[in-house]
């Protein structure tokens, strides 16, 4: 956590002492569509694990600054709470002990994008896309496990590691996006699409990675509004 703080100091001191012209801030809320991909594994087992995974909701919402540099050129660090998360369906156990069963992953993160925002368009109606890195905190989540129509909950474990392995609170990731600004009153309302893709294994290991365990990543498709109310 103590990271995370000091990234996000950086991130808003470099951004603060560029020369800007134009300082804006706002709310920003929406909602993320989330899952996870094997990234690192053999072709059949990583085909099955993405095949056995699917989307599932959750919410966000936070704080941005925006910090005009040019006419085009912008530096918007945010701070955003984001829920992310999975739901594995019955494939995912096929041919082990589990019979039939699904499991609905909810994980909470504090997110910290640090973007460079590149603007066209008039006064009224601007076009701008996104892109730039991304640091996660994994603060809680819960896991659903429904076993035969029966159903059980378990808080993710941070701090001991259980059958050799425990959750990565640390995501570090990439994030593109696209949206249009329109201004109203005193600021600009913003519309966001955003791809968000996680860099980080979801898992640390006693140890070195097991070969039938993947690397799975986070992956979050976020669609957000936010607006924006001019500084100076």
């Amino acid at each position: 956590m103590k990271k995370l703080c000091m990234i996000v100091l950086a991130a808003i001191g470099v951004a603060a002492t560029a020369e800007a012209q134009t300082v804006s801030f706002g709310p920003r809320v929406g909602v993320n569509f989330a899952t996870l991909r094997a990234v690192d594994a053999e072709n059949e087992y990583r085909k099955h694990f993405n095949e056995a995974l699917e989307y599932t909701t959750g919410a966000q919402f936070g704080a941005v600054v925006n910090f005009e540099v040019s006419d085009i050129l912008s530096v918007q660090p945010e701070i955003l709470y984001s829920q992310r998360g999975y739901k594995a369906n019955p494939a995912f156990y096929e041919n082990s002990s589990n019979g039939s069963a699904s499991v609905n992953s909810r994980m909470n993160f504090l997110e910290v994008p640090v973007l460079a925002k590149f603007s066209f368009g008039g006064e009224s109606m601007k076009g701008f896309v996104t892109a730039g890195p991304s640091v996660s905190y994994f603060m809680n989540g819960k896991m659903k496990y429904t076993f035969d129509g029966r159903e059980e909950e378990e808080d993710y474990e941070f701090n001991d590691y259980v059958g050799g392995t425990k959750a990565n609170r640390l995501d570090i990731g990439a994030n593109v996006g696209a949206g249009m600004a329109f201004a109203v009153g005193a600021g600009a309302l913003n519309l966001d699409v955003r791809y968000g893709l996680g860099l980080s294994d979801i898992s640390k290991y006693e140890g070195d990675r097991p070969s039938d365990k993947p690397k799975a990543v986070h992956r979050v498709f976020g669609a957000s509004v936010a607006y924006l109310f001019r500084g100076k």
